[in-house]
């Protein structure tokens, strides 16, 4: 198994206030490393900045990467509960125009990439252990 540690985000923007505050730096052990460095490789693509929490900047985000197990928002088996699924908000970029790019580019530079989700208004993207290549899902 291989460490992973984002090059474009803190881990303050992965985890919520209550995680970081019982782990720290350590938090980069809550998650996969298909689903930071394809956390990484949307921002460099995208080039545009891109925000996951902003819990500790004052802004209200704080359940769109890592979501511990009593965390009431999302399904019981959320992939974001397995530090295998992050939400992102692209700037400038809406949500529909990002998820056309990732599976246009789902064999090149999205290779971990799994599943998205529509008809929302963020970027939900996984990277879940699942034969068909990209799976789209509802909320």
């Amino acid at each position: 198994m291989e460490f992973y540690k984002c090059k474009h985000f803190k881990i303050e923007e992965l985890v919520d206030p209550e995680t970081f505050a019982k782990f720290g730096e350590g938090s980069w052990m809550l998650f996969t490393p298909q689903v930071l460095r394809s956390a990484d490789a949307i921002r460099g693509y995208f080039n545009r900045a891109c925000v996951i929490n902003d819990w500790k900047w004052g802004g209200a985000r704080k359940w769109s990467g890592f979501r511990p197990r009593l965390c009431s928002i999302g399904a019981s088996f959320s992939q974001h509960r397995f530090g295998n699924g992050i939400d992102m908000l692209i700037d400038g970029i809406p949500a529909a125009s990002a998820r056309k790019e990732i599976i246009a580019h789902k064999d090149d530079i999205f290779t971990d990439i799994m599943c998205l989700e529509d008809d929302v208004g963020w970027l939900h993207f996984d990277c879940r252990n699942i034969p068909d290549r990209i799976r789209i899902v509802k909320p």
